[in-house]
């Protein structure tokens, strides 16, 4: 049964139309906020696809460290190939997700790893501001940490090497991962000095204005924060934003620190930390918003550690932890990033200690994801599945990766040291796609998008208009959020594009083609069916009309 929704069909000829006249209550993005959908993502895992990309355009297109998604396209961020020495790549693999998964003619790669003059080589996660996508400095081998800010143009050609373009934003210290509020590019320092030892822990905060020149000093600043929060706020590894603040995931030490970015960069009143050790957290690689937790992604072991953002920072209430190791009967430990799809958060498997030595590890892909609608702490709201052999190919050993409102793209990282060759290891393309609706779902209209996807990347949040088609997912995605108060969203499909209005005024606009995914669920209004991305405001009023007899097919 629809709620307080007008479900009419449409004329001959005529396209989906879902329409919403809003009163949104404050103007905050980076949560999944839904208006009108017909969307659940289903009880049972829908299921996963791999693809073997690692010689793409015939380069070596294998071991990368994240992924963002711009709406239509994937970029998987170049880092190292394995070898003696660490040598570190800029091959930027990209993926069209309109296009057939399994098809070699859907990817592109292009070698980036000589830009403006500068060595563009090794990042760890990448930012979409809504027409760019830059990719996170991290180090040129085992010889020296970069801050080379490398980004590509996406209204450019892939592969022409106009579209790129690098600065050296001057602080040799490793990035790891970076958090995006619509503006600012807040990136997650990791360390300092020899890349060989990794022995000295980095708390020096870069920032980068993306409305200001690229190529300008005046456009970044840096702070220490370790100066006011203690030697212990270093070393973070991703970042995730809620709406006000950003978030630095600490990779090991449980020294959990935000930044409001409404106050002074600079103020050290505007900085927090809080001390997660209690709770059990060891290390953590990357954390996912589901619009009120926010969930730190174990790594190495299976101990989730999440903090509710209604709370006090620094109040202990505010945190809970629930160990998910073992669940459905797999070792479920070790996780590289992760995401939210509007009922389930999903922890992208990494690898989990099967010894004593540091390097004694067994790389898997036993995904885990946990119900948001359900308690925590009840190992019942949890369910794990074993991906490692997608498709017949060995598909473990990802980092992070991205979303495009229905599937998840893995990013192909190693699958361990190879056999006598201890200081080398074993990197690969295999992209591994996880799907998280299948049928399940045809449209969904939305106040806010998530910007922040993968657990390690981030990109422009803003509302958009999604369709599930026979070809995959197609988003017109605005990446601009809207002010409080009241508004008129309308999203529309026919057959060839899809198209997002606010007010009257076309916002966003996206090709794409493919028959709707019929689905008997009902329509809901301000949430996600049998799960979350609640919209903070009122629904005034909401009208489906479906396509006509010559419209848009349904299958």
């Amino acid at each position: 049964m629809n709620e307080g929704v007008r479900v009419v069909p449409g004329p001959p000829g005529s396209a989906l139309t879902v329409s919403a006249r809003v009163a949104a209550d404050d103007g905050r993005a980076e949560a999944l906020q839904a208006l009108v959908s017909q969307w659940r993502p289903p009880d049972e895992w829908p299921g996963f696809a791999a693809f073997d990309a690692g010689a793409t355009g015939g380069l070596p297109s294998r071991g990368y460290f994240g992924a963002v998604c711009d709406g239509r396209f994937v970029y998987f961020v170049p880092e190292q190939h394995g070898e003696a020495g660490n040598p570190t790549h800029g091959v930027v693999l990209r993926l069209d997700t309109h296009g057939d998964f399994r098809d070699p003619a859907s990817y592109r790669a292009h070698d980036a790893g000589r830009t403006d003059g500068l060595e563009t080589r090794g990042y760890y996660g990448g930012v979409f501001d809504g027409r760019r996508v830059y990719f996170v400095p991290r180090q040129i081998d085992l010889t020296r940490y970069h801050s080379h800010l490398l980004r590509c143009d996406t209204a450019g050609a892939f592969d022409d090497g106009a579209s790129w373009s690098a600065f050296d934003m001057g602080e040799a210290h490793s990035q790891q991962g970076a958090a995006f509020d619509g503006r600012f590019i807040y990136f997650c320092p990791g360390f300092s000095g020899d890349p060989h030892k990794e022995d000295e822990p980095c708390g020096r905060v870069l920032r980068f204005d993306t409305q200001g020149e690229f190529r300008n000093r005046s456009s970044y600043a840096s702070v220490d924060i370790t100066r006011f929060l203690g030697p212990r706020a270093a070393c973070f590894d991703g970042g995730a934003f809620d709406g006000r603040y950003a978030y630095f995931v600490p990779l090991e030490g449980g020294l959990a620190v935000r930044h409001d970015t409404t106050a002074a960069f600079d103020d050290p009143a505007s900085w927090e930390a809080f001390d997660a050790r209690p709770l059990g957290y060891r290390m953590a690689v990357g954390a996912v918003f589901d619009g009120t937790f926010l969930y730190y992604c174990a790594y190495g072991h299976g101990r989730i550690v999440r903090f509710d953002t209604r709370g006090s920072f620094t109040d202990p209430d505010a945190w809970s932890a629930h160990d998910a190791d073992p669940t459905d009967g797999l070792r479920t430990t070790g996780f590289d990033g992760g995401f939210f799809d509007g009922r389930f958060v999903y922890f992208q498997p990494f690898f989990r200690h099967v010894g004593p030595g540091k390097r004694d590890n067994l790389f898997h892909s036993f995904y885990l994801r946990y119900d948001v609608t359900r308690p925590f702490e009840d190992p019942t709201s949890w369910q794990a599945l074993d991906a490692s052999a997608t498709d017949g190919l060995h598909s473990v050993g990802y980092n992070g990766g991205a979303f495009d409102g229905r599937f998840f793209y893995a990013a192909p990282w190693q699958q361990g040291r190879k056999p006598g060759r201890p200081e080398e290891f074993v990197t690969h393309g295999i992209v591994l796609r996880c799907d998280t609706l299948g049928d399940s779902g045809s449209f969904s209209l939305r106040w806010c998008d998530l910007g922040h996807n993968g657990g390690l990347n981030a990109g422009a949040p803003g509302p958009s208009f999604l369709v599930n088609t026979d070809r995959g997912c197609l988003r017109a995605w605005a990446l601009q959020p809207l002010p409080a108060g009241e508004h008129h969203l309308v999203g529309t499909y026919d057959g060839e594009a899809v198209r997002l209005f606010a007010d009257g005024e076309l916002i966003a606009e996206r090709e794409g083609r493919g028959r709707l995914v019929h689905t008997d669920l009902p329509v809901t209004v301000g949430r996600i069916q049998d799960g979350a991305g609640r919209f903070r405001g009122r629904v005034l009023e909401a009208e489906v009309q479906l396509p006509g007899a010559d419209g848009p097919r349904r299958s």
